[in-house]
Order: structure tokens, then sequence, then C-alpha cells
């Protein structure tokens, strides 16, 4: 691990813990690329002691190079889920659907290809995530600032597995987000980032070559259909894809942090 790493994380893992957070990161400690960002996440996982229970990967559209963060195993909860927050979190929510994973992909000399890694999906699961900062103002990070930071993510929900999942087109599912009872928003078909195949594909060869590779009963959440929506403390907050099902979370404090 290089010093500007441990540096970087040491940061990024006092902000979590205490709240507080950053104007940036100074020039020495800032990753200049995705593989500086990496090597940021794996340092704030050590530091942090944490468990990792699955992954959030995703892209800007179908043909873009994917980029993946891990989630921690405390924040990775069933439906219905609570999560503490203050007024001063970013509290953007997305609507998502995830997958379950059946066995394990260790690591090989062959990379894995998308067949492959779809036969070893166990379920797909309606979702929701919770995305927060460590910057005051993410807005102005870099895109590998950004991935140091695990994407932003903050928590995840997931519902129960979908009954006869392999059938579900997800290019053109429907997706509805609503806080507190009212739809706030409604997309078909809204993940930029196209079918799930090949982000996991993608994850399954990247997880391995980084020493941490997909096992069975990991969770991975594909990206969101409906874009980003900002819930106030104490909302309600569902999620439901057609014909799929639902998944709820509230937000609620006094804050706890991972």
């Amino acid at each position: 691990m290089s010093t500007a790493a441990g540096s970087a994380a040491a940061l990024l893992v006092e902000a979590r813990q205490s709240g507080r957070r950053l104007p940036g990161l100074a020039a020495e400690r800032l990753p200049g690329d995705d593989e500086a960002a990496y090597a940021v996440q794996e340092a704030v996982i050590r530091r942090l002691g944490v468990a990792v229970a699955g992954w959030k990967v995703g892209a800007a559209n179908a043909a873009a190079a994917p980029s993946a963060a891990p989630l921690f195993a405390p924040l990775v909860r069933p439906s219905p889920a609570v999560f503490a927050v203050t007024p001063e979190n970013f509290r953007a929510v997305e609507a998502e659907l995830a997958l379950s994973l059946a066995r394990d992909l260790p690591p090989r000399a062959r990379p894995y290809g998308e067949d492959e890694v779809w036969d070893a999906v166990a379920a797909a699961h309606v979702a929701i995530e919770l995305l927060d900062t460590r910057y005051e103002s993410r807005d102005k990070m870099s895109p590998a600032a950004l991935l140091a930071d695990n994407l932003s993510n903050a928590g995840f929900c997931h519902g129960p597995p979908i009954a006869g999942w392999r059938a579900i087109d997800f290019l053109t599912v429907e997706a509805r987000l609503a806080i507190d009872g009212h739809e706030v928003k409604r997309a078909v078909g809204g993940n930029p980032a196209g079918h799930p195949r090949r982000l996991l594909a993608w994850l399954a060869n990247h997880a391995a070559s980084r020493g941490r590779p997909l096992r069975s009963g990991d969770i991975v959440t594909t990206g969101s259909h409906t874009g980003v929506a900002i819930a106030p403390p104490g909302a309600r907050v569902a999620v439901r894809f057609a014909g799929l099902g639902e998944a709820v979370l509230t937000l609620a404090g006094p804050d706890e942090r991972c």
C-alpha cells in the first residue's frame, strides 16, 4: 500500500467516524486514477476492520468502463431497514436491482465470461442504495476521489429473492421510487449501464484481481434505474419494480456510522 493511499484512507475513515466532512484531499493524497482510488478503498477496509458483504458496480452507459466499490457488511440490511441520518447527510436514495451469488468466483488465470457469472447468480432482489459523502462538496471532487470514497455508498437495503428472476427483462423493467408515499421517480429501462451481465463479469474479474473475489452469499447491486432523489430525515423510502416486488427503508437518527 502506498503512503498516499494510506494517508487518504486515514482521512476518509476519520470523516466516517466523526461526521466531519473533508474540504478535499491534498494533492499528494488525491488519487490520480482508478488504480490509485481502488488502493484507497482497500486501505479504508483495512483501517475500519470491516467485512465486505458485496459490491456496487455500474457504468455511465452500456459501452463505458465499469467502476465498483465494496458494500460494508454493517451497512447491508434486508428490507424493511432503518438507517440513521442527520440533516447534514446527503441522504440520496436510488432504485436498484441487485444479485446474490450462489457460489464462489475465485481467482484464476482465465477471465470469467458473462454466461459463467450469470450461471453463478442465486437470485435477483429489489434494492435501495443510500448515498452520502465524506466530502464537503461532492460535486467538486474528481471521479477518482469519489471512487476512493466508495462511490458515496452509505447504506444498502434489499428485498427478498424475486421468484422467476431469470425471466426479468432488465432492459425494460419499470421502476418507481416513493418518499413518504409520494412517487418522486419513475423510469422504464432507466439503468444507463444496460444489462447487468456485463457488469457482473467485469466485477468478478476486478474483485479477483484485487484479492477480494466474489463469494457465495455476496450481494452485487448493479446501478440506479431512477437516478437519485433526496429524502429528508425521518422519511420512509419505498422502491417498487413492476411485477417484481419492493424494498423499504426508513431514515431515522441518531446518527451511526461505519
